[in-house]
């Protein structure tokens, strides 16, 4: 029964993080300012996991 039991705090925690990602979303879509700094940031991040992935 604990398996479950961590299944479920699992679906939980899922749920909740899901739940704060979509609210950052919406604040992000609408402030249009906020796109910059963070279009930049995740630009950079997915520049620096390509890079790390080519040059192994």
């Amino acid at each position: 029964m604990e398996g479950a039991t961590g299944l479920e705090a699992l679906g939980t925690i899922f749920t909740q993080v899901m739940t704060w990602v979509g609210e950052l979303v919406k604040a992000i879509a609408s402030s249009p300012l906020l796109l910059l700094p963070v279009g930049i940031f995740v630009i950079g991040a997915v520049i620096g996991l390509a890079g790390r992935l080519i040059g192994r």
